[in-house]
């Protein structure tokens, strides 16, 4: 089986080197955050300073948390859409005769061997982040009492187990499927398979709903005895629950939304119709494409609005970069690792447009406009983050909405939501300038 296994990844080498590098960077954020805190809290208790063990563990511990969310989160959909996109070549194998349990070992062994090669790469990486991190959290005030992050062997075991854990969740349903969808339906179907929030998912989501519920209620209603501070408190946590849930939902919450917005542009030209429908047909590569972006977005809008609204906390971009800057990295490797991912089949859409009588023009002005309906969907869903958090976290600190939204860097936020627009804009631009020079008929017969 093995070498059934190690020859199509080789075959697949193409497909899975885009979610191999979205894999690496992962990993080494996540393990690199971990060992980051760890290494601070060392080093805080050889020097007997309490003061310093409570605030690396509590620093630490929310970087750890954001970060490895994000890897999870952003790998997982880069890894299951990429098995998505081998669902053809997955039925071609029921075919010829495997078994269909087989096919499923199969593939989960793929996911751990790529997850292990991704996570023994990060092996030499996570240190590197570890020691950005600590020079980081140096440069905010805390005095880490000279900690420097060496290496330890269980340093390995953190960066092979951030590797295999978001590979196989997000393989897992996918590799399920695979094994019992109909072989002339996977051949048959021309758009992406509908999804379907499986029992991982369903378990997860009810789980974010009752901690959003939890947390909203002692935050928006109840008088405690931490007063304001605590009240505010709950109400972040209830919206960081919040946008976990929506981002979890993925394809239930960001498809609705980009239908929704794009429906409203009143553009009647036909490069901007195909790009709107390219979108939703191909509704899981939309969604992986806007996933890691969105959460970017609304996870920086989240702690500028907590930021804004806290006693002696700022709202500042290089604050927010400290807890969430692994978060950047993730997520625009992500981002750009599913763009490039793709590319193959979209040259084969372009291809038939191409053949359906459709000018070059066109052709990429509609890959162009994908990547403006991508990055308006996660503006749009980060500015809606930011307005149900302001609301909340208003209501939590007793003061207005007006104030805390009059309070936020919106020359900040401008430019965040510009540098999404650019790099998905440029990222496709600089693929359809590959695909305007691909001969269509050979992209059909490949």
């Amino acid at each position: 089986m093995m070498r059934l296994v190690l020859s199509d990844i080789r075959m697949q080498a193409s497909m899975w080197l885009w979610t191999f590098l979205c894999a690496v960077a992962g990993a080494a954020c996540a393990a690199g955050s971990v060992i980051a805190m760890f290494t601070a809290v060392s080093t805080a208790r050889a020097a007997g300073d309490a003061r310093m063990v409570s605030a690396s563990i509590a620093l630490g511990g929310n970087i750890v948390f954001f970060t490895v969310l994000a890897a999870v989160g952003i790998v997982a959909s880069t890894v299951g859409l990429t098995l998505t996109t081998q669902r053809r070549d997955h039925a071609l194998w029921a075919i010829l005769g495997i078994p269909r349990n087989r096919i499923r070992v199969i593939l989960r062994t793929e996911l751990v061997v790529l997850g292990a090669a991704a996570g023994a790469l990060a092996v030499p990486l996570a240190p590197l982040v570890a020691s950005t991190a600590l020079a980081q959290w140096t440069t905010t005030g805390l005095d880490l009492h000279g900690a420097t992050a060496g290496f330890h062997l269980w340093h390995v075991g953190a960066s092979v187990l951030s590797g295999v854990v978001p590979c196989l969740l997000g393989g897992w349903g996918v590799t399920r499927r695979a094994a019992k969808t109909p072989e002339m339906r996977a051949f048959r179907d021309l758009s992406d398979p509908p999804a379907r929030p499986g029992v991982t998912r369903s378990v997860l989501a009810l789980c974010l709903l009752a901690g959003v519920v939890g947390m909203w209620i002692p935050g928006l209603g109840l008088e405690l005895e931490g007063g304001i501070e605590q009240r505010t408190a709950f109400a972040f946590a209830g919206d960081l629950f919040l946008i976990c849930l929506l981002l979890l939902m993925g394809p239930w919450v960001l498809t609705p939304l980009m239908r929704f917005w794009t429906a409203l542009v009143p553009s009647r030209g036909v490069a901007w119709h195909l790009a709107v429908q390219s979108c939703r047909t191909r509704a899981a590569r939309s969604v992986a494409t806007v996933l890691p972006f969105a959460l970017s977005l609304s996870f920086v809008g989240l702690f500028m609005v907590m930021g804004n609204v806290m006693p002696g906390s700022t709202a500042g971009l290089g604050d927010v970069l400290v807890v969430l800057g692994w978060v950047f990295v993730v997520s625009w490797v992500g981002g750009l690792a599913v763009i490039a991912l793709v590319g193959r089949e979209r040259t084969r859409d372009s291809a038939i447009v191409t053949v359906a009588g459709a000018r070059p023009g066109v052709v990429t002005r509609s890959t162009i406009y994908e990547g403006v309906i991508y990055a308006g969907t996660a503006i749009v869903f980060g500015a809606i983050a930011i307005a149900v958090t302001s609301a909340t976290i208003a209501v939590g600190a007793e003061i207005s909405v007006v104030r805390v939204l009059d309070g936020l860097p919106w020359a900040t936020l401008g430019v965040l939501a510009g540098v999404t627009l650019v790099t998905t804009c440029l990222a496709l631009a600089l693929q359809a300038a590959r695909v305007s020079r691909t001969v269509a008929a050979r992209a059909l017969r490949s």
